[in-house]
């Protein structure tokens, strides 16, 4: 992490962005022959456009892109043109454009990856004209009764694996030996061994292609490893769908920590149960499920609750600041929150935010494109911090106004007092 001072404040409106249509107009193309309107799945829909223009032909679309979490936005278009002049990143440009001007949230927020596909097939306006163009959406899977169960069987298979793995260690009753031959050093020797038992530590997880798994991202393990020093600390933990990643590394960390008393108490929270959207009120959503055991088979039977009480998952906004002001009603003794939070998920109490008043360490899950800015606004307001998978981002609050924070080689500027996307002369997009 770095700081400094920002010197030229020219074309700031330009530099400061989330949207860069630049970079996201001539980024990497992939080519297909044609793409197929029936191969979308339950989780994405598309956004057509005419042959060559940028007209979004229903609009009426608008409101599903504002209602779910979008994880990838691809832009279709044919290779044909009918005019050597014609430019495609312009067209691209304008087509991007149209976009945000229909759902200008979803360029405000871009943590979801972005690709350019060229249909090479269509040699003509007639068969091109036939043909897609527009976006392919895809959104995160919302959480069902079914993935809700997988999920609470996983969760109940790696704390079974845990145990057996401590009973094991604590085990002093003889076991049985065998001889085996081993070459070293020019001499062959016949030892002794006695007999392996091998447990699968991390069982398979639930099926989960938009996040990654538990042994792939150890973004709560790493954080909470690097960070030994805070006492006296509250849990508060995401566990809408698709968090189980995350969620169960709490209990790892759990096993890991014996006799380790600084956890206090923990809190899980789902987002309301199983309430429509529409009776979500502010600090009052609900789905928030809290213990004060340490132990990781206690602790493991509260995350099973809040996931049969109605675990979320897909929805654009969780009730974060809701189970941390709960949890601190429970013990408000605490000197540190570490919040767990999901990276794709913007907070439904962000403005409320300002009633926490101790640190928040915040461990962002699912971090690896940008990182979500309400969860700096978060570090900064209460003078917490914000932790990824590799890195420890402390002193948000002493950022003075036009100053830049880089965090995982991207650039955030604090501008009218709440963080913002810096995009200087880098480009914003990867694959």
């Amino acid at each position: 992490m770095r700081f400094f001072y920002l010197i030229l404040l020219l074309f700031l409106t330009k530099l400061v962005a989330g949207f860069d249509v630049d970079s996201y107009a001539k980024s990497e193309v992939t080519s297909i022959s044609f793409f197929n309107k029936l191969s979308i799945h339950n989780n994405q829909v598309l956004i057509e456009m005419p042959f060559a223009k940028e007209i979004i032909l229903n609009k009426e679309q608008k409101k599903q892109l504002q209602e779910r979490v979008i994880v990838k936005i691809e832009l279709v278009y044919t290779r044909f043109k009918t005019s050597e002049k014609f430019n495609q990143t312009e067209l691209n440009k304008k087509r991007l454009l149209e976009l945000k001007k229909l759902v200008p949230e979803v360029f405000d927020f871009p943590v979801w990856e972005y690709q350019l596909i060229s249909q090479n097939n269509g040699n003509s306006r007639e068969e091109c004209s036939k043909m897609f163009h527009g976006f392919i959406i895809t959104f995160r899977p919302l959480s069902t009764d079914a993935y809700a169960q997988q999920e609470s069987d996983y969760v109940k298979q790696l704390v079974s694996n845990l145990s057996k793995i401590d009973s094991l260690a604590k085990d002093t009753t003889p076991k049985p030996y065998h001889i085996k031959t081993r070459w070293e050093n020019g001499y062959v020797y016949d030892t002794i061994w006695g007999e392996e038992k091998k447990i699968d530590f991390y069982p398979p997880p639930p099926p989960n292609p938009y996040l990654a798994s538990l042994k792939e991202d150890s973004t709560v393990l790493n954080a909470f490893s690097r960070n030994k020093n805070w006492t006296n600390f509250i849990v508060v933990t995401d566990a809408t769908g698709s968090m189980s990643p995350y969620y169960t590394q709490v209990l790892t960390w759990l096993r890991q920590q014996l006799n380790n008393e600084n956890a206090r108490l923990f809190v899980f929270f789902n987002d309301g149960d199983r309430k429509p959207s529409d009776k979500k009120l502010l600090l009052e959503t609900g789905g928030i499920y809290v213990t004060t055991e340490r132990s990781y088979e206690m602790v493991s039977q509260t995350i099973n609750k809040c996931i049969s009480g109605g675990a979320g998952g897909g929805e654009t906004k969780e009730n974060d600041v809701e189970a941390m002001l709960l949890g601190l009603k429970h013990y408000p003794e605490a000197k540190n929150i570490v919040l767990i939070a999901d990276n794709y998920e913007k907070m439904r109490d962000y403005e409320f935010m300002d009633k926490i008043t101790i640190p928040v360490h915040i461990f962002l899950c699912g971090a690896d494109r940008f990182i979500n800015l309400q969860y700096l606004d978060l570090a900064r307001v209460t003078k917490g911090s914000v932790h990824t998978k590799n890195e420890d981002i402390y002193n948000l609050y002493q950022l003075k106004e036009g100053e830049v924070v880089t965090i995982e080689n991207r650039d955030y500027m604090l501008k009218n007092g709440v963080f913002t996307f810096y995009n200087s002369s880098k480009s914003i997009l990867y694959n």
